[in-house]
């Protein structure tokens, strides 16, 4: 398991407030990388410390294995 943060050139609306971002919290896990993007502002509190990608990452990253698996 890894969180990390990314940054793009390529911005996305924040999956909190809609804002356009370039950052992205990162969960890996099992060789499959979940990437969330959310704004880090200082202006006010950021969405990205809001967010426990871990929580979210685990439940769909065990949906995903399973789908796999029964595909074959």
């Amino acid at each position: 398991m890894h969180i990390g943060h990314s940054s793009s050139s390529e911005s996305r609306p924040c999956v909190l407030c809609g804002k356009k971002t370039a950052t992205y919290k990162i969960y890996t896990q099992s060789n499959m990388d979940v990437r969330v993007p959310l704004c880090d502002s200082m202006e006010r509190p950021s969405c990205y410390s809001k967010v426990d990608i871990k929580v979210i990452s685990e439940r769909f990253l065990i949906d995903v294995k399973k789908a796999v698996k029964a595909s074959h």
